[in-house]
C-alpha cells in the first residue's frame, strides 16, 4: 500500500512539474510563416521563419554579421488591458484598441555588436489588423541584458535557429537580393 502512495503522489508530482509546460505550448497560436520561439508570463513570441535572412546593403551585398526578421508578440488579456490603459492615460489613439492582441516587429539583430535594433512597430488586433504603425529606433544590448530577460531570450532564440537553418536564411537572403536588382527597374516604369 504504501509503495501505491509513494507512486500515485510521484505521478500527481510529475503532473504538476510537466504542467507550466504544457500550458505555455497551449497558448502559442499557430501563425503561417512565423514560427513560436517561446512565451514570458503575458507574451509569445513569434518570429518570420519564412523571412529571416541576413541584410542586404542598397548594392546587394550580403552582411552575415547582421539578422533580419519580423516579429510578432501576442498578448495576455492582462498585459493587452495594461498598454490600452497606458494609451488612453497618454491621450494616444484608442480606435479599435477593444481588440488589441499585439505588436508585429521589424528587427535586426547585430551578431558582432550583440545588439537588438527594432526598425518598426505596429501594434495589431487580434485578426492581425494594423491599429497602429511608426518607425523605431528602440535598442537592445545583449552584453548587458540578464540571461533571463524575455528579450535576451528571443533574441538567442533567434541566433540560434539562424545557426542551424544557414541554407534557409541563404535561400531568403537570395530573395531578396533578386528584389532589389528588380526594384530599380520597376521604379523606372
Amino acid at each position: 500500500m504504501k509503495k501505491q502512495v509513494i507512486l500515485f503522489m510521484s505521478m500527481i508530482l510529475a503532473l504538476l512539474v510537466m504542467m507550466p509546460v504544457v500550458l505555455a505550448q497551449e497558448q502559442s497560436v499557430e501563425i503561417k510563416g512565423y514560427q513560436w520561439a517561446f512565451s514570458s508570463d503575458q507574451t509569445n513570441y513569434y518570429f518570420g521563419r519564412d523571412n529571416i535572412s541576413y541584410a542586404v546593403d542598397k548594392h546587394g551585398k550580403i552582411d552575415k554579421s547582421r539578422l533580419l526578421f519580423s516579429a510578432i508578440m501576442t498578448y495576455e488579456q492582462a498585459k493587452a488591458q495594461d498598454i490600452i490603459a497606458q494609451r488612453e492615460a497618454n491621450g494616444q489613439k484608442m480606435t479599435g484598441y477593444e481588440n488589441f492582441h499585439g505588436i508585429i516587429e521589424v528587427r535586426e539583430i547585430d551578431l558582432d555588436k550583440k545588439m537588438v535594433l527594432i526598425q518598426s512597430h505596429q501594434d495589431i488586433d487580434a485578426a492581425f489588423k494594423v491599429l497602429n504603425a511608426e518607425s523605431s529606433d528602440q535598442l537592445y544590448d545583449l552584453k548587458v541584458l540578464p540571461k533571463d530577460h524575455p528579450e535576451y531570450i528571443f533574441a538567442q532564440q533567434i541566433i540560434d535557429y539562424a545557426a542551424n537553418h544557414e541554407d534557409d536564411l541563404n535561400h531568403n537572403t537570395k530573395n531578396i537580393q533578386r528584389a532589389l536588382r528588380k526594384s530599380p527597374k520597376t521604379a523606372g516604369k
